[in-house]
Formats: structure tokens, C-alpha cells, sequence
């Protein structure tokens, strides 16, 4: 089993999102700014970015609580980095381990998801990536968990 780290995130999703999408700036752990952007060099003009932050999965005491909301704190790092220039010429993506982004695609309502061209790339414990695209947040929300039911 792989430790999933920032840095392991950052590199299973340059690898998953190549050739379409090719990195542009990629910053370090401690650097300001966006964790990966990048840009679609099959656009006529490679004006599309894709900008995507990432967060490792934490393997502390208290690690159940961190990975359960570590989502939110990677949200907010995107949503204050967004800039409106034109429609659809910006995707913004979270790079997550799988447990974060299941809670992340329950808590993201799906019509935010679509405003903001938001994707989740859910990172397992063997480094497999599952993309999550706005459509997709819609069909996760509508699989409720199952409540014990008190007798």
C-alpha cells in the first residue's frame, strides 16, 4: 500500500490527465498558488486551463476526522483562486484520496458543481484514479446512505 501523499496525488493525475491536458506550472508543497495547472493543447487556441488542487490523505491520530474534511479546506484554496474570464475556458479540479472525495461529491451540491466546472479526481489506496465530472456529482447525491432504522 502507497502512502497517499500531495505529491503522489499531483503526479498519479498529470499522468491520468495526459496527452489532452499538459502542465503548465506545478507548485511545491509550501508554494502559494494552484497545485497544477494545466493546459489542453488539443484547443485550437490552448486557451482552456485546468487549474486543480490537491490535498494527501493524512495518517495521523486523529486522521478519520482530517480526510473527512480536508475536502473543504482544498475547495476554498480553488474558489479563491477563480477567475471568471470566459465560459467554460476555466476547469477547476480537487485532487483528493477516496475518502475525501466521497464526502466531498455527498456535500458539493451538483448545481455548484456545474457552475463551476468542477471535477474531483478520487485518488484509491493502490493509486487508481476515478474522475468525478459535474454530471456525476448529481448522480452520487441521489444514492442516499442507508440510516439504521430504530425499533
Amino acid at each position: 500500500m502507497t502512502k497517499i501523499s500531495e505529491k503522489f496525488i499531483i503526479e498519479r493525475i498529470k499522468k491520468y490527465l495526459a496527452p489532452q491536458w499538459q502542465v503548465v506550472t506545478e507548485k511545491d508543497l509550501h508554494e502559494k498558488g494552484c497545485d497544477l495547472v494545466l493546459k489542453d493543447v488539443f484547443n485550437k487556441h490552448e486557451a482552456r486551463r485546468f487549474l486543480i488542487e490537491c490535498k494527501g490523505k493524512s495518517y495521523a491520530k486523529s486522521a478519520r476526522a482530517v480526510n473527512e474534511t480536508i475536502w473543504l479546506y482544498a475547495l476554498g484554496q480553488l474558489v479563491s483562486r477563480m477567475k471568471v474570464i470566459a465560459k467554460h475556458a476555466y476547469k477547476y479540479g480537487l485532487g483528493l484520496p477516496k475518502v475525501s472525495a466521497e464526502k466531498a461529491l455527498h456535500r458539493i451540491p451538483w448545481q455548484a458543481a456545474r457552475l463551476l466546472c468542477l471535477y474531483i479526481f478520487s485518488v484509491d489506496d493502490n493509486g487508481k484514479i476515478r474522475e468525478y465530472s459535474p454530471r456525476d456529482f448529481k448522480k452520487f447525491q441521489k444514492l442516499k446512505p442507508s440510516k439504521k432504522s430504530k425499533n
